[in-house]
């Protein structure tokens, strides 16, 4: 008798033989299991199949043995040590669902949710089969979509939304790496659509998002939230969630990484609301069913008008909000008026008035306009309006260069325009009166100063005719934070509120001075207050500290000071703002106050002031944290090639100083690679560069110490190697500047020829898991524009073949003719020569495929990229080294590029043959491990010999 799928054992005396062949196998299988050993195991798998044919019963489509005596197999080889016999269970279950058709269990959808998704944890079962092309999807990131869209519609109705939400909420549970989150998400996508998914399943894709991927590599992370934004939209039942929920997960997503205007997944996105319109939940509150319009443009309206309520401040001296009601609302307004704009091009409208998206501004507008009139309006709600304002004015059109092609866009910018005067002159008087006098106030500074650049780009990309305006506003502000912070404080203990204010004043400064420098089209250079603004920072004392403020005189400031975050911060911004006014001075007036000599010695003219200005900036690292230190790198790259040749002594001190803050920024992602290419930009500056190598002194021995350095740090940091080398050969290949101290770029590149030497043969062995990396953001990157993250992040070229290829194109580029390019590629050439000698004698035998064999791949691939430019005479001294390599290396990959450069030498000067039939002149222990190579050239004599009119003997 055939007992339920509920009984785990059974025996019939009817089905003996059958019972006993089950059984027999199964314990075949658990047996070899024990022996963890790939090669013994693999064979014995296939029985695994025969176990499913006596398992089912094809007539009642019913398990005949309990399917957990199958799982024990399974979970034997998740939890083997052995990621290979891991990763042949894990493919064979799934796979399961292709070849079979299965009955339904519970055990197997709680098997799924359990062992194998922990086994799916694991990131090295995602690499590549030895086959497979660099980018392309590796085989369990295939059977994983497969497995999950059949596994899921073979379920009964009533238990999908269960799995689905149980499987979701597992990748919230544990720490997941990158890779496997980037599978399961894609495989989640792939689901056909179908509506399971409610607010549970919204708030658990949520938590993967915010909870999961925070530490995430950028384009691994916005890859898995593209996928799993299209799994919401596939899976959700939109009846379920209301359009608040869904805008609350929108915003999860990252629009610098994934969700972003112009993408197709924002269209798409478009697409499923205007589908889905007048199908979402209604809240409790919302009268959605008796309005005309859609019920997306009446959630945005209601949004933005809760918005702009706020309730009577407690205090006036309150917190500015959080960002995250400005981003939602932006957000939304965006949406609803792509969705409008789709609406009305399906309907066939050319002419489209905007209601909708106008019904969405006016609020804001109607804020915005009072700002400048009346005094009255509350702070939050000043500060919730220009939150708003600033998400709107930094919105970017991808698709459209000129922002009138984009309609939406410049419809919402048009809006903008007319509050501008009354804008700019809130801003006017918040930062130039006496209204900020907290810490928190300079969170309130940061979004006033934020808006100046937007309301310039504003003005020039919509109307010219409020240009007037701002260089009133510019004006005004210069000369009144020059004033604040031109006055002296008499009091021993400085209040808050004064320090504040400086501190306000000189962001204000930094602020014109950033506008100045990105806008010079505006021509606000013209001005009369930039003079007085050059002579204030030119005169000013760097690295003023400002003193600390006594809190006894406002109880509500000592309160906001205890949970602030330090005077400490403050004060590093005060400093690094003045650096920043600084730089915007060194990089415009180059010949600076050279009006202003009879009045003070103090010139930024003359080497005296350069060399104090450069005390300064060591003074300054050491006063700053390491993310605020750009400036300063910044201004080194102005004041160090002016000091070097007077100053050695002091430009090495910087190049210490500021090599020991790159060093310790190396897990920093953020500002490692700003600041890295600061530093970069100074100490490889060509005429840095060329006054070190002609003085040959202490400078060029730091330098070719940094070099090294940054090599060896290139070995733990993918990239950093890259942005050094390609500075390096576009400025000498292509120098922008031509100073006065320099007559040829390119003999740089002689100098410090070791960079293109080590650039050459670039590139560590990668441990398996950086490859994993490397393999998957390929994949990433073949999906192209179907995927989002790949237009939105910028692309970073940090690979290591990068940096030979960089090597490779220079050499490219040179020219035979040209003496120093002449002289550069022999003099690499040799050196290539010496590296394969040095590798041979450091390892005689190596392994294929070893990081020796690489490096040497890598120098004989680049000595024939060199052969066609070089001459006879340069030839005819060192072919005879390249035959001595001929007989010192065995592999094979080595070897066959030996014989090409041996080829191609004796075709183009066939008086070299002399030399080569020598090769075959030393003895037999010589010859027997290397004769191969000058046998092979021998096959190719009838091409060896075209360009000779002399019969050669070839009976030699």
């Amino acid at each position: 008798v055939f007992l339920l799928e509920s009984s785990l054992f059974w025996w019939s005396a009817e089905k003996n033989e059958k019972l006993l062949q089950f059984w027999e196998t199964y314990i075949l299988i658990m047996e070899t299991l024990e022996g963890n050993q790939i090669h013994v195991i693999k064979p014995v798998l296939p029985k695994l199949n025969s176990l499913y044919e006596h398992a089912i019963s094809r007539e009642k489509d019913c398990w005949l043995f309990h399917p957990s005596w199958h799982m024990c197999i399974y979970k034997r080889m998740f939890e083997s040590e052995n990621k290979t016999l891991m990763k042949e269970g894990v493919l064979h279950f799934l796979e399961l669902y292709e070849t079979k058709h299965l009955p339904n269990s519970l055990d197997f959808s709680e098997f799924v949710i359990g062992p194998l998704m922990n086994a799916l944890s694991e990131s090295s079962l995602y690499s590549r089969t030895p086959g497979q092309l660099m980018g392309a999807c590796p085989p369990l990131g295939m059977k994983l979509q497969k497995f999950l869209a059949t596994f899921f519609m073979l379920l009964p109705e009533e238990e999908k939304g269960s799995f689905l939400l149980q499987f979701i909420q597992r990748m919230t549970s544990r720490h997941w790496c990158a890779v496997p989150i980037l599978f399961l998400s894609m495989a989640l996508a792939y689901i056909p659509a179908c509506k399971v998914l409610g607010t549970e399943g919204l708030q658990a894709l949520r938590d993967v998002l915010q909870c999961t991927m925070i530490t995430h590599q950028i384009l691994l992370r916005g890859a898995a939230q593209c996928y799993l934004l299209q799994t919401a939209m596939h899976l959700t039942d939109v009846e379920k969630v209301s359009l608040l929920e869904v805008s609350s997960f929108l915003l999860s997503l990252r629009p610098e990484e994934s969700l972003r205007r112009d993408t197709m997944l924002w269209t798409e996105l478009c697409s499923w609301l205007q589908v889905n319109d007048g199908c979402f939940r209604k809240s409790v509150t919302s009268d959605f069913e008796h309005q005309e319009t859609s019920s997306l443009c009446q959630y945005v309206r209601s949004l933005v008008g809760e918005y702009l309520k706020t309730p009577a401040p407690e205090r006036e001296n309150c917190f500015m909000p959080d960002w995250f009601e400005a981003k939602l609302v932006a957000t939304m307004i965006l949406l609803a008026a792509d969705v409008e704009q789709m609406k009305n091009k399906y309907s066939g409208k050319s002419n489209i008035e905007w209601i909708e998206l106008e019904a969405f501004l006016n609020p804001l507008l109607d804020v915005l306009m009072k700002l400048g009139s009346n005094a009255y309006i509350p702070t939050l709600k000043a500060d919730k309006s220009l939150q708003l304002l600033l998400k709107l004015l930094q919105t970017r059109s991808l698709k459209c260069s000129n922002t009138q092609d984009d309609r939406v866009l410049f419809f919402i910018w048009k809006s903008l325009m007319r509050p501008v005067e009354s804008i700019l002159e809130f801003v006017l008087r918040r930062l130039t009166t006496n209204e900020l006098g907290t810490v928190g106030d300079l969170d309130r500074c940061d979004l006033y100063l934020a808006l100046i650049p937007e309301i310039v780009n504003l003005c020039l990309q919509v109307s010219w005719k409020k240009v007037q305006s701002i260089k009133n506003f510019i004006l005004s502000l210069t000369n009144a934070s020059i004033h604040n912070l031109q006055k002296r404080n008499c009091e021993e203990e400085p209040k808050l509120k004064e320090q504040i204010k400086k501190v306000a004043s000189m962001a204000s400064l930094t602020a014109v001075c950033e506008v100045m420098d990105q806008k010079p089209e505006v021509h606000l250079d013209s001005l009369p207050s930039v003079d007085t603004l050059k002579r204030f920072i030119s005169f000013s004392q760097l690295n003023e500290v400002l003193k600390k403020p006594s809190y006894i005189e406002e109880k509500s400031s000592l309160c906001e000071e205890t949970a602030s975050q330090g005077w400490g911060k403050i004060v590093a911004r005060y400093v690094r703002d003045q650096w920043i006014c600084l730089r915007f001075i060194l990089n415009s007036f180059p010949t600076l106050a050279q009006e202003y000599e009879e009045t003070s010695k103090m010139s930024l003219s003359t080497i005296e002031s350069s060399r104090k200005i450069l005390q300064s900036a060591l003074e300054a690292l050491t006063i700053l944290p390491s993310d605020q230190v750009l400036p300063v790198f910044d201004c080194m790259k102005v004041l160090i090639p002016k000091l070097l040749e007077s100053s050695e002594s002091l430009c090495i001190e910087a190049f210490d100083l500021t090599w020991k803050i790159i060093s310790s920024l190396s897990n920093t992602q953020l500002i490692f690679w700003s600041n890295l290419k600061a530093f970069v930009q100074f100490v490889f500056d060509t005429e840095v560069l060329a006054v070190a190598a002609s003085a040959k002194g202490q400078a060029y021995a730091k330098i070719k110490e940094i070099i090294f350095k940054l090599i060896d740090m290139s070995t733990t940091k993918t990239g950093v190697f890259n942005v050094v080398l390609s500075h390096c050969c576009r400025s000498w290949m292509f120098p922008t500047v031509e100073r006065s101290a320099l007559t040829n770029a390119f003999s740089n590149a002689g100098n410090y020829c070791e960079l293109i030497t080590e650039a050459c043969v670039f590139g560590t062995v990668f441990r398996r898991d950086q490859r994993l990396i490397q393999d998957v953001h390929a994949f990433v990157e073949n999906l192209g524009e179907k995927c989002a993250a790949n237009v939105v992040t910028e692309s970073t070229n940090r690979d290591d073949h990068y940096v030979r290829v960089c090597a490779i194109k220079f050499l490219c580029l040179l020219d035979g003719s040209n003496i120093l390019h002449k002289m550069f590629m022999e003099d690499i050439f040799i050196k290539l020569l010496d590296k394969d000698e040095l590798v041979s004698r450091s390892r005689t035998r190596y392994y294929a495929n070893s990081l020796q064999h690489r490096i040497k791949n890598r120098i004989w691939q680049t000595l024939l990229v060199l052969l066609p430019k070089l001459d006879q005479s340069f030839l005819c001294g060192t072919l005879d080294r390249v035959f001595q390599a001929g007989f010192g290396n065995n592999q094979a990959s080595v070897k066959y590029f030996i014989e090409w450069i041996v080829i191609l030498s004796l075709h183009k000067y066939p008086q070299f043959l002399n030399k080569f039939w020598d090769c075959f002149c030393y003895d037999e222990e010589k010859l027997k491990t290397s004769i191969c190579t000058f046998l092979s050239v021998l096959s190719h004599f009838d091409i060896v010999l075209q360009n000779t009119s002399e019969k050669v003997n070839l009976t030699k």
